[in-house]
């Protein structure tokens, strides 16, 4: 279906006003007005600051990557920013704290399948798929090839949000024990262990895989370094499927090639798409993939029902699903 863009700004009599420079389908804002809740589309035009000053907002729907500064300077009368995306480090924070405008993301929508994806690099690693793969188009037979236990491995979760919780239910199946970890920590189910971020060192020795969906905050970039990488065991596996800048590639090759870590899966780089001559392309204990294992099928489609949800708890001024914290960044 095609993109559908309002063309006039005949808006609807109601007392709240919902704009969006996120392009949207027709069958999706005509879903929203059958819930009552009228969008307007005005795209990232070039006249769109001016349309959104005439337009007198509260609600704006947009992307963390658009000049969200630049939109609130010019557009007094935004309350609440929902953000189609899970990362939130572009916003200005401090300005929207200023300004009183609280903010909601899709926090958890892509937890399933990024779970998934975690659990297929766990799997296919104990399984020696890649091994296999690269058998198979040398047209080798490994004799005796086996294939690894998950019982009572440990899974160390670094950031036991949605996405790490739904991790450590799909991990417990095959009798691996769960650590997460996050900056405050909580008790989850199906996660053995929950501690402090400060604690991270700890823990890593004792990793059998380590997996990133940590949101990325001041305090999380370059998280990983060779001080980190270090203190894993060589057997260890380490899967990131959070944000690239939360690891030192360059450290991360370094302890490769000195082989203190088994085998890497990474989802996502510090520079997107990854440039074609990096050496993780071709390094024989990486497996690249392009951003993928949060890609889902009819995404905007469940971005806005998840726009709803929280729209109906702003409208009613209670606390939203997936109220980002100002002050935490995340």
């Amino acid at each position: 279906m095609g993109r559908y863009i309002l063309s006039s700004f005949l808006f609807m009599q109601e007392e709240r006003r919902i704009l969006s420079i996120e392009p949207l389908d027709k069958q999706i804002i005509d879903k929203l007005a059958s819930l009552n809740i009228f969008v307007n589309v005005v795209g990232r035009k070039d006249e769109m600051m001016a349309l959104l000053q005439q337009a007198n907002p509260e609600v704006l729907i947009c992307r963390d990557r658009d000049d969200v500064a630049g939109i609130i300077d010019n557009c007094s009368s935004i309350k609440f920013i929902f953000n189609v995306e899970v990362g939130v480090e572009e916003f200005p924070f401090q300005k929207l704290l200023e300004k009183g405008i609280r903010v909601a993301n899709c926090s958890g929508i892509s937890a399933d399948i990024m779970s998934n994806y975690a659990m297929a690099c766990i799997l296919g690693h104990c399984a020696r798929l890649k091994e296999n793969i690269l058998n198979q188009q040398q047209h080798v037979w490994k004799r005796c090839q086996c294939t690894d236990s998950l019982q009572n491995k440990s899974l160390l979760i670094v950031g036991a949000g949605r996405t790490g919780r739904e991790i450590a239910r799909k991990a417990k199946i095959y009798g691996l024990k769960t650590i997460g970890v996050q900056r405050t920590p909580r008790t989850a189910t199906y996660i053995d262990e929950t501690i402090a971020l400060d604690e991270l060192d700890r823990y890593l020795p004792n990793a059998d895989y380590v997996v990133c969906t940590i949101p990325q905050t001041p305090i999380t970039v370059r998280l990983f370094n060779c001080s980190r990488f270090s203190l894993m065991k060589e057997s260890s596996v380490f899967i990131n499927i959070s944000r690239g800048a939360i690891v030192v590639e360059d450290d991360l090759l370094n302890v490769l090639d000195e082989g203190k870590i088994d085998q890497v899966y990474l989802d996502v780089f510090e520079k997107e798409p990854l440039p074609v001559d990096h050496p993780l392309w071709s390094h024989p204990k990486v497996l690249v993939t392009p951003h993928q294992s949060g890609r889902l099928t009819n995404y905007m489609s469940r971005a806005m029902d998840m726009f709803v949800e929280n729209y109906q708890a702003y409208i009613q001024g209670n606390i939203m699903p997936n109220e980002v914290n100002m002050k935490q960044g995340y």
